[in-house]
């Protein structure tokens, strides 16, 4: 998740902290400050399915294939996001926490009660709505956050960050606000080396190091 997060500095080396990171993708949604290089405060995380997660789940409830973030995205470019309204969860007016659960179940049941050929018949549009409920709640919890950290500058972080539709969204309303939005390349959005090479650089820089016989932690939180 650090990795992720300093993927962005290698796409744009003068970005500098302190910035509002959304860090999106199968397993993680979480919005986290980020004052200086090193140092992180989580202000949210999804209290269920993961953004990414939820895409995955809907494509296959769908039959549209794995993984159905970049399947979805697709369909939804041929849709229409404003004929089938699917439920957004704030979980609060001044929340920065995330619930995507209610979301899948909503497409479930919406898929159900019509049929298999009504939803084929409709998929860019079911597409089109579920992206667009997700991605609103993406968008408008992230410009709350920088609101609430008083910073100017948001970054997009993890697998789903790749999705052109949220940051083409996500960068025109923060224009509209008076925040810069940043995020990496596709190279840089999936799990690779330069990311964690970029991460470590803060550590060693400080005279950190960790000894050779250091063992891996997958489930070490940020």
């Amino acid at each position: 998740l650090e990795g992720h997060i300093w993927g962005n500095m290698l796409e744009h080396p003068d970005l500098a902290t302190p910035f509002i990171v959304l860090v999106v993708s199968g397993g993680h949604t979480q919005l986290v400050y980020v004052p200086a290089p090193a140092e992180y405060e989580i202000l949210g995380r999804t209290r269920d399915d993961a953004a990414g997660e939820a895409f995955d789940k809907v494509g296959k409830l769908l039959n549209v294939g794995y993984p159905g973030g970049p399947i979805i995205e697709q369909l939804a470019k041929k849709g229409d996001a404003s004929r089938i309204s699917f439920p957004r969860a704030y979980l609060g007016q001044d929340s920065l926490e995330f619930s995507f659960s209610g979301l899948k179940t909503a497409v479930l049941n919406y898929v159900e009660k019509i049929g298999p050929d009504e939803t084929q018949a409709t998929l860019n549009d079911i597409a089109a709505g579920f992206q667009q409920a997700v991605l609103d709640v993406l968008i408008d919890k992230t410009m709350l956050a920088a609101k609430k950290m008083n910073v100017t500058i948001a970054c997009l972080a993890g697998g789903v960050a790749a999705n052109k539709t949220l940051q083409n969204q996500m960068s025109i309303r923060g224009e509209s606000e008076g925040i810069r939005v940043f995020w990496p390349s596709l190279a840089l959005c999936s799990d690779n080396a330069g990311m964690i090479a970029r991460a470590g650089y803060y550590y060693l820089a400080q005279g950190k190091q960790s000894p050779l016989s250091l063992s891996p932690k997958p489930s070490l939180n940020l």
